[in-house]
C-alpha cells in the first residue's frame, strides 16, 4: 500500500517539475521611448538566461510596455494592469523618469514582484507598507551619501565646495552627509547650486580660488560645466574635483585634457565596483573597446550603470525563481489575477511574495552571476551593500575601493605619466628675502635671474633636492595676506594661492591661525620673535682730552691755581713754624745749622701727590702745617672722587640712552609713539591677545593720530630714522637684525616676545607639501639654512659702532681713555729729553776732565748706564762737581762735623746745602794762603777731603 503511494507521489512531482521546466514565464518591463539601449540590454540578458532552445530548462518571455515622457500615473496603471492580466511573474522598471510610484502600488496589491534598477526617491515611513513587493538594485541614497563623505574625508580635505544641480531632486539625498558638514562648518564647506540654463560662469566666479570641489551633475552637463570653470582657474594644476555621479565615465572627458596645457586639474570619480569579466554580449564602458590587446573605436552607445543593474536584476529574479521551483515546483504557476479583483479584496499571488523574500535575502558577495559585487538588501528592499571604486575618469585607472564598513583600500596601480610641472611661487619685494638684482636688471635679464635674496636661494636649494622647476611671481599689492571681513576674500600671497595663481608662497610669511584656515604650511624654515626697533644716536668719537671732560675748563684752572697758591702758602707757613726746622744730624746734639725740609720743591710735590692720591716720604710736624695739610687733603679727596665718578658717567653716557627697555615700558609712556605693519602677523598677535600689555599696546596704536601703522617694514624703518627717537617700530627679530646691519643709527630694545615661525604656504591637500617639508629638514640638518642666513644678514662692509649690552658692566675702551695714555707718553718723552740733555752735558764735562774725545766719553758712560745691575759708581780724580751730588751724604756731613765750631753759624733761611757750600768755600780759601782768617785744621784726613773737593 505504502509502496504504491510513494510511486504515485514521485510520478506526480516529476510531472510538475517537467511542466515547470518547460513552461513559459512571462515577465514585464517598462521602458521609455528614448531608452532603446536599456530595452536592448533587457532582451539580450533574457536571451542569455534562456540559452539555446534544446538546453532550455525554463523560458522567460518578455512583455515590454513603452512609455512616453508625457504619460502619467493613469496610463502607467493601465499598462501595469494589462501586464498583470497577461500573467507576468515580475515587473521591471520603469526608470527614474517616472514621476509616480503607481506601478509599485499595483504590484503590492497583486503580489507581483516589482524590481527597479534606477535611482528612486527616498521612501518615507508611511510609504513603506505600499512598497513591500518592490526591490531596487540601485544603491541606497543613504548609504551612498555616507560613502561620499568617507571618500572626501579620506582625501584629507579641510575646505571644499559642494556644487550640484538644483533641478535634480535626488541630489540632496545622495549628498546629505556632505551637506550636513556645511551646517557645522559654514566657512569651510560651501554649497553652490546651478540650473541647466544658467550661465555657469557666474556660479564658478563666486567660488573663484576654490581648489577642492565636489561636483554632482548629469553626465551630459559635465564637459560644459568644466569648460566654464577653466576661466576662473578651477581646472588648473593641483586642483581637485570629485565627481559623484556613478555614470560620469560615459562622457567625453578626454576632449578636455587632449592638447590643453591649462587643463591640469586632478579629477576623480566614483562608480560601482564591477566584476572584472563582463558578459560576452556586453560592451565595456566608454567609447573604446579592447580585444586581443587591440583598441577599437566603438560606434555604439556607451554602456552605463543601468545596463549592469538590469543584468543583475534579471539574474537575481532568475536565481530566485529556480530556488523557489526546487522547493515548491507545484506552486510556480502564475494565477490569473486582475487589478480589479485584487483591489476588491481578492487573494494575491502568494508565491510572488515568497519570491520577493528570496530576492531580499540573496547575497551576491563573490558571485560571478552579478556584474556589481556585494548585492544585499534590507527588509524594505533597498540595496545596502555595494562597493564604490574611486578612479581617474581620464584614463580609467582605479585608485581606491570603498566598502560598506567605511574602509577605503588603496589600489596598487602604476603612476600615470604627468605633464611637466612648473611651480609658480608667490612672493613680495622685501630684502633680504626677495629683491631685484640691480646687475641683472641693467642687463635686461628676465625670469628668476632678475631676483635675489634668501627666499630665492632657499627655493633653489629645495628645487635641487626635489627636482622641479619654478617661477617667481611677485604679488601686485605687496601684501602678505589678510582676510577682508566684508568680502571674505584674502589679499596678498595668501590670496594668490587661494585663487590658484600660485602653487606656493614664500617670504617672511608668518604662520598664523587665521592663515591656516585658508592655506596649509610646511615645516618652519626660520624661528623668530618680535622686538622693538629704535633710533640710536650717531656714535661720536671722543676727543683726546675726553678724560678732562668731567670738569669744566674753569674748574681745571681753579685747581691749578689752588695747587700753586697752596704750595706757596704752605712753604711760608712751614718756614714760620719752629717745629719744621730740624737737626740734620740727630747724633750731633749741638748742631751748627737747622734744616727745613719744606722748600718749594717738596711742598709742591706733596701738594700734587695729595690730589693725585699718591704717597710722600715727608710729612709736616707743626700743628698749623698739619691743619693746613689736612684741609688740603679733604679738598683733594673730594676733587679726586668727584672726578672719578663724573668720568665713569661721562664715558658711559652713550650706553644709557632712554629708559624704555621692553614693551611694557613702551606702553606705559606717551612721549614716544610706536606702531607696526597694519594687518601683519604682529598686528594680529597684539589684536587677538588677551594679555594686558599686548592689549594696551594695541589700543595705544589704534588711538594714535596720525596712524602709527605702516604698509611694510621699509616704511617703518624710514619712520624710525626720520623721527630720531620719537617713534619706535615693532617688527620681527630677523628683519630687525637685517636693518641693524645696514643702518648704524638703528638699535634693538628689549628681549623678543611672541614666538613666531616662517614657513612656505601651499594649498590645502597639496601632495607636494610633505616633500617640501622633508627638503627643508634636510637643508637644516646640513647647516645650509644657517649658511643662507649668514650670507644675507651679515654685512661684511659694515663699520657700525658695536653697541654693548646695556645689562652688562660697561667697559671703557681705548678710544675713551686715549688722552690719558697720550699724556703719560708725552710726560715720559719730556722726562727722557731732559735726562738725555743732562747726560750729554755730563758726557761733555767728563771728556774735558779726563781728556777724552766726546765719542770715547759717551761710549764709556753709556756702557755704564746700560749695566743696570751695577748700582755703585766709583769717584775718580777730576770727576765733575755735578757728579759729587751722587756722593753719599754721610761723607760730606762728616767733613762738616770736623769744621771748628768757631767757624759755624746759623743763618736763618739758608739750607744745609748752602751751608755746606759755604764751608767748602772757606776751606778752599784757606788753602790759597789766607792763613790768618781761618784756623789750621789739625786733622790730615780733613785736608785730604778738602783737597779732593
Amino acid at each position: 500500500m505504502w509502496h504504491r503511494i510513494f510511486v504515485l507521489s514521485c510520478m506526480w512531482s516529476a510531472f510538475f517539475i517537467s511542466r515547470s521546466q518547460g513552461q513559459q514565464i512571462n515577465i514585464g518591463a517598462f521602458f521609455y521611448d528614448d531608452e532603446l539601449e536599456l530595452e536592448k540590454e533587457f532582451l539580450e540578458v533574457i536571451n542569455a538566461i534562456n540559452g539555446p532552445e534544446p538546453e532550455q530548462t525554463l523560458r522567460f518571455f518578455p512583455l515590454i510596455k513603452r512609455l512616453k515622457p508625457e504619460d502619467g500615473s493613469v496610463t502607467m496603471q493601465e499598462q501595469a494592469c494589462d501586464l498583470v492580466d497577461n500573467g507576468v511573474a515580475a515587473i521591471f522598471g520603469p526608470s527614474s523618469k517616472a514621476a509616480s510610484d503607481i506601478i509599485a502600488l499595483v504590484c503590492n496589491n497583486t503580489g507581483i514582484p516589482h524590481i527597479e534598477f534606477d535611482v528612486a526617491d527616498e521612501e518615507h515611513l508611511e510609504e513603506r507598507p505600499n512598497h513591500q513587493m518592490t526591490l531596487n538594485l540601485y544603491p541606497s541614497q543613504v548609504i551612498l551619501s555616507k560613502a561620499y563623505a568617507d571618500i572626501v574625508q579620506n582625501f584629507g580635505w579641510r575646505k571644499f565646495t559642494i556644487v550640484y544641480d538644483a533641478d535634480d531632486v535626488k541630489a540632496a539625498a545622495r549628498l546629505q552627509d556632505l551637506l550636513q558638514l556645511r551646517e557645522v562648518h559654514n566657512e569651510v564647506v560651501r554649497v553652490r547650486k546651478f540650473h541647466k540654463d544658467d550661465d555657469y560662469r557666474v556660479m564658478w566666479k563666486s567660488i573663484r580660488g576654490e581648489r577642492r570641489v565636489v561636483l554632482d551633475c548629469a553626465p551630459g552637463m559635465l564637459v560644459e560645466l568644466l569648460n566654464a570653470s577653466s576661466e576662473f582657474g578651477l581646472t588648473g594644476q593641483f586642483n581637485h574635483i570629485f565627481l559623484t555621479n556613478l555614470d560620469t565615465y560615459t562622457d567625453h572627458l578626454e576632449e578636455l585634457s587632449a592638447d590643453n596645457e591649462t587643463f591640469a586639474v586632478n579629477i576623480t570619480a566614483a562608480r560601482l565596483l564591477l566584476n572584472p569579466d563582463p558578459p560576452p554580449y556586453s560592451q565595456p564602458y566608454g567609447y573604446v573597446i579592447q580585444k586581443d590587446d587591440i583598441v577599437y573605436e566603438s560606434n555604439e552607445s556607451p554602456r552605463t550603470l543601468l545596463h549592469d543593474l538590469i543584468h543583475d536584476a534579471l539574474h537575481l529574479f532568475e536565481q530566485s525563481w529556480r530556488n523557489a521551483s526546487f522547493f515548491y515546483p507545484d506552486r510556480m504557476v502564475v494565477p490569473r489575477i486582475t487589478c480589479d479583483f485584487a483591489s476588491s479584496g481578492g487573494r494575491t499571488w502568494a508565491m510572488g511574495r515568497y519570491l520577493t523574500r528570496l530576492m531580499k535575502g540573496t547575497s551576491g558577495v563573490n558571485s560571478t552571476n552579478f556584474r556589481t559585487t556585494s548585492l544585499q538588501f534590507d527588509e524594505d528592499g533597498q540595496r545596502i551593500t555595494f562597493n564604490i571604486e574611486v578612479y581617474d575618469p581620464l584614463d580609467g585607472i582605479g585608485i581606491a575601493v570603498w566598502d560598506p564598513r567605511g574602509q577605503i583600500t588603496q589600489l596598487n596601480v602604476d603612476a600615470k605619466v604627468q605633464k611637466k610641472i612648473v611651480y609658480r611661487v608667490a612672493t613680495r619685494i622685501g630684502p633680504p628675502y626677495f629683491s631685484y638684482n640691480d646687475t641683472a636688471v641693467e642687463l635686461n635679464m628676465t625670469g628668476n635671474a632678475q631676483y635675489q635674496g634668501y627666499a630665492v636661494d632657499l627655493i633653489d636649494a629645495i628645487a635641487q633636492e626635489m627636482g622641479f622647476e619654478y617661477l617667481f611671481i611677485p604679488v601686485a599689492d605687496q601684501q602678505y595676506g589678510k582676510l577682508d571681513k566684508d568680502t571674505k576674500q584674502w589679499n596678498g600671497i595668501i590670496g594668490e594661492i587661494i585663487n590658484n595663481d600660485a602653487h606656493m608662497g614664500i617670504c617672511d610669511l608668518t604662520i598664523t591661525q587665521a592663515r591656516k584656515t585658508a592655506v596649509d604650511f610646511t615645516v618652519p624654515f626660520m624661528q623668530l620673535g618680535v622686538s622693538i626697533l629704535a633710533y640710536k644716536s650717531p656714535h661720536v668719537e671722543k676727543p683726546l682730552d675726553a678724560y678732562l671732560a668731567p670738569f669744566g675748563g674753569e674748574v681745571w684752572m681753579w685747581i691749578l691755581i689752588s695747587v700753586f697758591v697752596v704750595t706757596f702758602l704752605k712753604t711760608i707757613v712751614a718756614r714760620i713754624a719752629k717745629m719744621e726746622w730740624e737737626n740734620p744730624h740727630p747724633c750731633n746734639r749741638d748742631p751748627e745749622v737747622l734744616e727745613n725740609s719744606w722748600d718749594i720743591h717738596n711742598t709742591g710735590w706733596l701738594t700734587v701727590a695729595s690730589i693725585m692720591t699718591a704717597g710722600c716720604d715727608i710729612l709736616p710736624r707743626s700743628p698749623q702745617v698739619r691743619m693746613f695739610e689736612a684741609t688740603w687733603w679733604i679738598f683733594a679727596i673730594i676733587i679726586a672722587n668727584s672726578y672719578t665718578a663724573n668720568l665713569a658717567a661721562f664715558l658711559t653716557s652713550s650706553k644709557m640712552e632712554g629708559s624704555i627697555a621692553n614693551l611694557k615700558d613702551l606702553s606705559g609712556q606717551k612721549k614716544v609713539k610706536f606702531g607696526t605693519i597694519y594687518g601683519g602677523s604682529t598686528y594680529n598677535l597684539l589684536a587677538d591677545s588677551n594679555e594686558t600689555v599686548y592689549r594696551l599696546a594695541f589700543n595705544l596704536m589704534n588711538n594714535d593720530d596720525p596712524s602709527a601703522y605702516t604698509k611694510d617694514n621699509l616704511e617703518g624703518v624710514e619712520r624710525v630714522q626720520k623721527n630720531r627717537g620719537d617713534y619706535m617700530f615693532l617688527m620681527e627679530t630677523t628683519t630687525l637684525e637685517y636693518h641693524r646691519e645696514l643702518h648704524c643709527d638703528l638699535r634693538s630694545v628689549g628681549e623678543k616676545f611672541g614666538e613666531k615661525h616662517y614657513a612656505i604656504a601651499v594649498p590645502f591637500g597639496a601632495e607636494y607639501r610633505s616633500n617640501l617639508s622633508v627638503a627643508i629638514l634636510r637643508l637644516s640638518e646640513r647647516g645650509h639654512l644657517y649658511d643662507l642666513k649668514q650670507k644675507w644678514w651679515k654685512n661684511p662692509n659694515a663699520s657700525c659702532f658695536e653697541e654693548p649690552d646695556p645689562d652688562a658692566t660697561p667697559d671703557m675702551t681705548f678710544e675713551e681713555l686715549r688722552g690719558i695714555f697720550y699724556t703719560l707718553y708725552v710726560g715720559i718723552l719730556i722726562a727722557f729729553l731732559i735726562g738725555i740733555t743732562e747726560f750729554l752735558v755730563y758726557v761733555q764735562q767728563v771728556a774735558l776732565e779726563e781728556r777724552l774725545t766726546l765719542k770715547a766719553a759717551f761710549n764709556k758712560e753709556i756702557r755704564f748706564v746700560l749695566c743696570v745691575w751695577n748700582n755703585k759708581k766709583p769717584i775718580v780724580a777730576g770727576t765733575p762737581v755735578s757728579s759729587l751730588r751722587t756722593t753719599p751724604r754721610r761723607s760730606i756731613d762728616k767733613s762738616l762735623e770736623r769744621t771748628p765750631k768757631s767757624n759755624r753759624r746759623i743763618v736763618i733761611g739758608r739750607s744745609s746745602e748752602e751751608m755746606r757750600e759755604m764751608a767748602q768755600g772757606s776751606g778752599s780759601g784757606s788753602g790759597s794762603g789766607s792763613v790768618s782768617s781761618s784756623p789750621v785744621n789739625p786733622n790730615p784726613k780733613i785736608k785730604q777731603e778738602e783737597a779732593r773737593v
